[in-house]
């Protein structure tokens, strides 16, 4: 039989006992039962001077159901339902009233004769007058039972009248008190909530009337366990509270109600099926880093029948995320409760706050620092988070839990004096907790449980005195076999579950019964797993709870009748796992290098995964609406997807029928060009809600394209393979003696070449172009295009002048950056700055945003899958590499927006941006804050698309001087044939 875990079940098994004695006789060799069964009672009642408050008014009713039951039998009464052998048994024992209500006045504290026969608990001869085996209701009177002490009070007329008129009324009255529902029948007791193996103590059956001997060894071993268990729950307050009250335990419909009520009125909109299908989409599609999918190659018979162009629209199969390097495992995460910010518990000692989204496009860390020494000279690894409506709470191996209190700009009238920023102060800490494992706050409340590993599951309350000092009440202490790993209070914050490493999984009550007093802790269930329970989750409606540990299973249990509905088997042990907020999916670990994504609504199917780059997932967690998806764990970045479309615009997605290699935007925005492997070049209305095609043509062989429009948009060029086209946007002909123009475009120069061009590029003020093939040429645009310098450089694969026009770049496979000091007028007189060599070959440069004179910043990357930044003075003629930002491919192509944010597209389908906003202060780096330079390096926003089957080619920004320049609008080209507009601003 194993050990009992809480007092709570133990009192109830006790009182069962007792209460199975005075209903039936014991054999005939156990003379004393009423003395036996008085003792037991006794031991009930002294286990419940340091448990629950109210478990003495439990006490005493049973004690009253007893007495009035032992009157019936003295009178004997047949309406108790036992068989008329079974009363006869119980006359030859208990020969009188006064013999057998005696012991029991004794022993129960509180309960005088006056007192039961005034009538006060119920109506004694309505109850007495139903039997167990009626087949139907009574018809008596059904007594108010609201003027009852205990948890029997809290029935409702209408609940009263159920149990009451029900066949099995008397065994269940005392069930009912307690919530348990396994005393169905007189013939059958047994202990609701425990293992099986210990319930055949009170487990008898009865039938043809044959009553089962019960020994006085098998009492005795029930009373040890129960005194065992009579320490393990304690109700601890620093403060008096005063005369004891009751608790009230209801019916699983009524517990459900209650929780029910305090749910959100207005269910969350969620967001991911959009998400699950495009993600769904892009794995199934045959797309290849050399063209596009066979899906786009299958017509139906009308299609075949009839040309749509080259283009179709698509939906679109971006997965947008955000990563932070943490240089560390981070073990958790929490969401505050508007959602706005991100906090990260990492190995490092560091606790990180993330503003997600709402000052800037890119999220940010707005503070990262230690957690220091503590009051008891302890330092954190953090280990669990948990933001509630006032505090956030942190705890790990220190020790200790650090209550801290956020200041944020929503917050700011909250802010005390003196504090002008966002700051996160520990206000108070709560030491001697052990080794902290889990942490949860009560629903809209400073209420806050915690698990350790000192086998104790406290639950404390978080106070602000009047002097705004800020201190804590334990009000409860749940003592354990073992570690407790998880604890969890439900959505509503009726019910609070322990999980703990033996395996035991308990769920109890957690209410307030009188206005100004804690809520009360009474056992509900208690589950026996078979391992290990590392993560308990509650379904957002609480009708499900989820268990994960070291029994390589997700558990799925109904809460309604507390059963297993499903077991989930997985890979590895199951460290966390994260229901949705809108409750249709579940996401979870059990798997060595990626997180699973389960859908409620189709019995737990899984119906994606989720891939990481190494490492294993630790932990989870989802968005207040559902928005967001953060998973870190055992490697170095914490990445959070993001499940909505809202920067995905709608009928801004192309699929082509060759690869798109070349975008660009007109400088007011307008005009979207797009060039294909084949050789199409195709212009789009890029301002209209979908795309309209304005024009279509072919330039040369295709293969290498390159698309620019100049500066001051009156010219495009454009190279495709060994062909170049200049095109004019602008008619300026003389009327009489030129022909009118009605196109869009005309060509204005032509140039072929024995091979292919590999780069072209405008100076700032549209005045010069650099067209390479194996050699540089500056062209005069003004004066037909005439060649006026060339640059002798061999094998460039892109060049490009700062945006004050002061410097000019190359940069190629002959592992070297040439910089040219082009402030003079005439590119013939540029004078070389520096050659600067590198161990790889180098496939795109761009510049960044100039704010000072002789201060410029130029990144490049190549097959290094790196993309490097230089910081170039040129009055001192120096430079310095300021920033190496890694890539898991190579780097096929830069673009760095006036605004600070740095896009990089590599081989592998994933788009990288990076603010380095921070580089437009004016100062050299040298002379900043680290922590600005650190942003740069931790902070990633990714667009994944066909990972691995897919190679960024082109990306351009949206120009400072479009029309809707107050839009981070980044276009992105890909060997997949897509061509797509993303809008980075985050828009809730």
């Amino acid at each position: 039989m194993k050990v009992i875990h809480t007092s709570t079940n133990a009192t109830i098994d006790l009182l069962q006992i007792a209460t199975a004695y005075y209903f039936y006789p014991m054999d005939d060799s156990d003379l004393n039962a009423d003395e036996l069964a008085a003792s037991i009672v006794s031991e009930a009642q002294r286990n419940a001077q340091t448990e629950l408050r109210a478990t003495s008014e439990i006490l005493k009713l049973a004690g009253v159901v007893l007495r009035d039951r032992a009157s019936s039998f003295s009178r004997g009464n047949n309406s108790n339902g036992l068989s008329p052998s079974m009363q006869n048994a119980g006359n030859s024992n208990y020969s009188s009233s006064n013999a057998l209500t005696s012991p029991i006045a004794n022993s129960i504290g509180g309960i005088s004769n006056s007192s039961i026969n005034s009538g006060l608990l119920y109506d004694r001869s309505a109850i007495n007058s139903l039997s167990d085996d009626e087949e139907t209701g009574s018809n008596v009177a059904i007594p108010e039972y609201s003027h009852l002490p205990g948890k029997f009070g809290s029935l409702s007329f209408s609940e009263s009248a159920e149990l009451t008129n029900s066949p099995t009324n008397r065994t269940k009255l005392l069930s009912k008190l307690d919530g348990l529902e396994g005393c169905n029948t007189p013939r059958r007791l047994d202990r609701v909530g425990s293992n099986d193996d210990a319930s055949g103590v009170i487990r008898n059956d009865f039938r043809d009337a044959a009553v089962s001997p019960r020994t006085r060894s098998v009492i005795e071993e029930a009373m040890g366990n129960a005194s065992s268990g009579s320490e393990r729950v304690k109700s601890i307050s620093r403060k008096p509270h005063g005369r004891n009250h009751t608790t009230t335990t209801l019916s699983n419909t009524a517990v459900g109600e209650m929780e029910t009520a305090r749910l959100p009125k207005v269910s969350l909109s969620e967001m991911m099926p959009a998400w699950v299908k495009r993600k769904i989409t892009a794995e199934s599609t045959g797309t290849r880093k050399s063209g596009v999918g066979n899906s786009t190659q299958s017509k139906n018979s009308e299609q075949q029948q009839h040309y749509y162009g080259q283009y179709e629209i698509h939906s679109s199969e971006t997965i947008i995320s955000h990563e932070f390097n943490r240089g560390n495992w981070t073990w958790a995460m929490e969401w505050s409760p508007d959602g706005n910010y991100l906090a990260l518990a990492t190995e490092n000692h560091d606790l990180a706050i993330v503003d997600a989204g709402m000052s800037a496009s890119l999220w940010k860390v707005i503070h990262d620092d230690h957690i220091g020494r503590l009051k008891n000279d302890t330092t954190h690894t953090i280990r669990a988070i948990a933001w509630g409506t006032t505090f956030i709470a942190i705890g790990g191996t220190g020790d200790a839990v650090s209550i801290i209190e956020p200041y944020l700009p929503a917050s700011s009238s909250l802010r005390p004096s003196g504090i002008t920023k966002q700051s996160f102060r520990v206000v108070d800490v709560i030491t001697e907790t052990g080794f902290v494992s889990a942490l949860s706050w009560q629903k809209n409340s400073n209420i806050l449980a915690i698990g350790n590993r000192e086998d104790q599951c406290l639950v404390v309350k978080v106070c602000r005195g009047n002097d705004s000092s800020v201190n804590t009440n334990i009000l409860h202490n749940v003592e354990r076999s073992d570690w407790v790993n998880a604890v969890r209070f439900s959505p509503g914050g009726t019910k609070l579950a322990i999980g703990d490493r033996s395996g035991l999984l308990s769920v109890f009550l957690f209410v307030v019964v009188e206005q100004g007093e804690p809520p009360a802790l009474s056992s509900l269930q208690n589950i026996t797993m078979e391992d290990n329970i590392l993560d308990i989750q509650w379904a957002p409606d609480a009708k499900y709870l989820y268990v994960g540990g070291e029994d390589y299973c997700i558990t799925v249990i109904g809460t309604s009748k507390w059963d297993v509905l499903q077991k989930i088997g997985r890979d590895r042990w199951v460290p966390f796992l994260a229901p949705s907020r809108g409750g249709s999916y579940l996401v979870s670990g059990g798997s060595e290098n990626s997180v699973s994504l389960f859908d409620v609504k189709k019995e737990w199917r899984e119906i994606t995964s989720l891939p990481l780059d190494g490492g294993i997932p630790l932990f989870a967690k989802w968005h207040p609406k559902d928005q967001y998806l953060a998973i870190s764990g055992q490697f170095n970045d914490v990445i959070v997807y993001e499940t909505s479309c809202r920067r995905l615009l709608e009928g801004k997605c192309l699929r082509s029928k060759s690869a798109v290699v070349a975008v660009d935007f007109s400088p007011n925005g307008k005009i979207l060009a797009v060039g294909m492997e084949s050789g199409i070049i195709s212009f789009f209305d890029a301002v209209s809600s979908i795309f309209v095609t304005l024009y279509e043509t072919v330039i040369g062989t295709g293969g290498d394209v390159t698309i620019r429009w100049s500066p001051n948009g009156r010219v495009i060029a454009i190279s495709s393979g060994s062909t170049f086209v200049l095109l004019d946007t602008v008619y300026s002909g003389e009327s009489g003696k030129h022909p009118q123009n009605n196109s869009r475009f005309f060509v204005r120069k032509v140039i072929q070449a024995g091979v292919n061009f590999a780069s072209l590029t405008f100076s700032p003020k549209s005045e010069w172009l650099a067209l390479t093939d194996t050699r540089t040429q500056i062209l005069d645009i003004k004066n037909n295009c005439n060649c006026v310098r060339v640059l002798d450089q061999e094998n460039v694969l892109s060049s490009g002048w700062s945006p004050d026009g002061s410097l000019f770049a190359l940069v190629g496979t002959r592992d070297v950056v040439s910089i040219y000091d082009a402030r003079v007028k005439s590119p013939s007189d540029w004078e070389l700055l520096f050659s600067i060599s590198f161990d790889i070959t180098l496939n795109t440069l761009c510049w960044g945003p100039s704010i000072k004179k002789g201060l410029q910043y130029l990144a490049f990357g190549g097959d290094d899958k790196r993309a490097t930044v230089l910081e170039i003075r040129t009055f001192e003629r120096t430079w310095e590499e300021i920033l190496g930002i890694p890539s898991k491919s190579n780097i096929n192509d830069l673009d760095w927006n006036d605004k600070g944010l740095l896009c990089i597209g590599d081989d592998d389908g994933v788009v990288s941006i990076v603010d380095l906003s921070y580089l437009k202060s004016g100062r050299a780096v040298n002379e900043m804050n680290y922590n600005w330079q650190r942003q740069g390096l931790i902070c990633t926003m990714k667009l994944t698309r066909n990972l691995g089957r897919n190679a960024i080619t082109s990306l351009r920004w949206l120009s400072s001087n479009a029309v809707r320049n107050n839009r981070n609008l980044l276009v992105v080209g890909g060997s997949d044939g897509i061509v797509e507009i993303v809008d980075l601003p985050d828009r809730r």
